[in-house]
């Protein structure tokens, strides 16, 4: 074999190498890569603020070491995502209820406050209760008070709070899709910034029919149009909640900019007190 032929297949094999790792390079990861490499990412974080501070947080370990446009692309896929698959909720959750710098109001609802005013005490369901600070003000309101969460860290927070409150409250791991809601169970659910499959109609039929006759459904959250551009993963479509109370009765039903309990900030909110007819 001549030195010319053996240079050449050295530049070929060059060439070649080179061509395979600008493709690599130039590979989009697929919706599934994306996802895993957040919920590695998720799982070493630091404790968080909440999803706005993940998104943040995974958009730029990506920007150190891929293209800025690569970075914001698996972002924006991430926070798309968010909205279909629930198996980010409990390690993000944990990682906000072990903060110290928690992102959202440490006083009940104020929507809940209002709804329970000169009603008698009941059982009530906080769903998705986090830390317990509405379930926690209905206990020491004298209601019988249960609520669930997928994170162990929020209910470990509430069981101690309410042990230093002197109060009762059942605290149980169960997400929105597993918990058994019962027949005519309790006088009073409350859905205060829960994950937005709580708000789907057949989990509001579900509700309902927890629900004991005039028992109240207390409702909050973000809120925008199914179709809006840039949708937040928590969003709920107020027209589409609307629509799924048709068997109750509306003592209130806002839907409009105000001040929101995450991230306080003036923003589109949906609000509802709702009593079963």
């Amino acid at each position: 074999m001549t030195n010319r032929w053996r240079r050449f297949r050295v530049v070929v094999a060059t060439l070649v190498a080179l061509c395979v790792i600008a493709a690599s390079a130039g590979a989009q990861r697929s919706d599934d890569q994306v996802w895993t490499a957040f919920m590695s990412w998720l799982k070493q974080a630091p404790t968080l603020g909440g999803p706005v501070e993940a998104l943040k947080g995974f958009e730029q370990s990506v920007a150190a070491r891929e293209p800025l446009g690569e970075a914001a692309r698996q972002a924006a896929a991430v926070r798309r995502l968010m909205a279909e698959r629930g198996d980010w909720w409990p390690l993000l959750f944990d990682k906000v209820y072990a903060s110290d710098r928690p992102s959202f109001s440490q006083n009940p609802s104020a929507l809940l406050v209002e709804a329970i005013e000169a009603r008698p005490a009941g059982r009530a369901l906080d769903v998705a209760m986090g830390q317990g600070r509405n379930a926690l003000f209905l206990a020491q309101r004298g209601w019988s008070v249960t609520g669930f969460d997928v994170s162990e860290t929020g209910l470990s927070v509430a069981r101690a709070n309410a042990t230093k409150a002197g109060v009762t409250l059942h605290a149980v791991k169960s997400d929105i899709e597993s918990f058994d809601y019962g027949t005519a169970a309790w006088d009073l659910v409350a859905l205060i910034y829960v994950p937005a499959s709580a708000y789907e109609a057949r989990t509001i039929a579900a509700l309902a029919h927890a629900l004991k006759p005039g028992g109240l459904l207390v409702i909050e959250n973000f809120a925008s149009a199914r179709t809006a551009p840039d949708r937040r993963p928590v969003d709920i479509d107020p027209a589409e909640v609307k629509a799924a109370l048709s068997g109750f009765e509306l003592l209130r039903f806002d839907d409009g900019d105000a001040m929101s309990e995450w991230y306080p900030q003036p923003t589109r909110l949906c609000r509802v007190i709702a009593r079963k007819r």
